[in-house]
C-alpha cells in the first residue's frame, strides 16, 4: 500500500482497516476517498489483490471470508443509505434458510443492483438489525415470502421453534395487514399449532390435533389430548441419568394431577 510506511500512511492504514472490520471487511470507494486514499491508490490496490471487488464501489479488503454476512454487507453497501436485507436474504440472516447466489435487498429510493444484487423499492416495512446488519424483521421477511408465493409453513414453524418470533405475535401481525399480499398465508401458517420434530408431526397426523408444547401446572409437554400426554423423547436432550431422573419426577407430578404420560424416545 503507498507510503504506509510513513505516520500519515501507517495511521490511514489503521483507520482503513478499522472500518472494514466494522463492515465484515467491506469498504466502499467513497469511504476510502474520505480516509485520504486516492483513486489510482484504490485501482493500484485492486491489481495488487488488496481490495476485492465485490459490486461497483464495494470491496473486501484482504481476503474473502466464506462468512455469507461479508456478502450481505458488500450487498448493503452498494445499494446504499438506508438498503436492508429483505426476502431470501433475510431468511438466510435468520437461518430460515440457506445462503443464496441472489441477495435481495430493500431501499427507501430506487437504486441500481447487478448481476447478483437485486434491489426493491420499498418504505413501509418492518426492520431491524440481526447479526449486526439491517434486515427486515421475521414477521415482515415471512410476509413478503408468502407475498411471492414461497412454501412458508415450514419457514413459520423453524421461526417459532428458534424462539425468533412467537406464534402469537405472527398471527397478530398478520391480521394488522389484512388484505395486503401474503398476510392471508402468513395467518394460516401462523394458525397452525408449534410442531419441534418430525415426531410430533407424525403423532399430529395420526392422531389428531391436540395441545402442542403446552404448559400443563408449569410443566411443558409436547402433546396433549385432555388428560392424556405423549413425550417424544429423542437421545441428545433425554439419553443422560440426569435427564431420565429429570423426566421421572415430571411423569410423577403429572401422574398426581391424573394426567396419563406415554414417552417414545426416537
Amino acid at each position: 500500500m503507498p507510503n504506509e510506511m510513513n505516520p500519515h500512511g501507517s495511521k490511514r492504514s489503521a483507520r482503513l482497516a478499522g472500518m472494514a472490520a466494522r463492515q465484515w471487511g467491506c469498504i466502499t470507494a467513497k469511504q476510502l476517498i474520505g480516509l485520504g486514499f486516492t483513486r489510482r491508490e484504490i485501482h493500484r490496490m485492486v491489481e495488487r489483490g488488496l481490495l476485492i471487488r465485490m459490486h461497483r464501489g464495494v470491496y473486501v479488503l484482504g481476503a474473502l471470508s466464506p462468512a455469507p454476512e461479508q456478502r450481505w454487507a458488500a450487498a448493503l453497501l452498494a445499494a446504499g443509505k438506508g438498503a436492508v436485507l429483505m426476502h431470501t436474504a433475510a431468511a438466510g440472516n435468520y437461518e430460515l434458510l440457506p445462503p443464496r447466489e441472489i441477495i435481495e435487498v430493500a431501499v427507501p429510493k430506487r437504486r441500481r443492483g447487478d448481476d447478483i444484487l437485486r434491489v426493491h423499492e420499498r418504505r413501509s416495512i418492518e426492520i431491524t438489525r440481526h447479526n449486526g446488519l439491517p434486515t427486515t424483521t421475521v414477521a415482515q421477511t415471512l410476509l413478503d415470502l408468502a407475498a411471492t408465493n414461497w412454501p412458508i409453513d415450514r419457514l413459520t414453524q423453524e421461526a417459532a421453534a428458534k424462539g425468533l418470533i412467537p406464534l402469537n405475535d405472527l398471527r397478530a401481525f398478520a391480521a394488522a395487514r389484512r388484505g395486503a399480499r401474503g398476510a392471508k398465508r402468513l395467518a394460516e401458517a401462523a394458525g397452525q399449532p408449534l410442531v419441534r420434530s418430525r415426531m410430533e408431526a407424525r403423532a399430529l397426523k395420526a392422531l389428531g390435533v391436540p395441545d402442542v408444547n403446552t404448559e400443563v401446572h408449569g410443566d411443558e409437554v409436547d402433546l396433549r389430548w385432555g388428560d392424556l400426554v405423549i413425550e417424544l423423547d429423542h437421545d441428545q436432550t433425554h439419553g443422560s441419568k440426569w435427564a431420565r431422573a429429570r423426566d421421572a419426577r415430571k411423569d410423577q407430578r403429572m401422574a398426581k394431577r391424573g394426567i396419563e404420560v406415554h414417552r417414545f424416545t426416537a
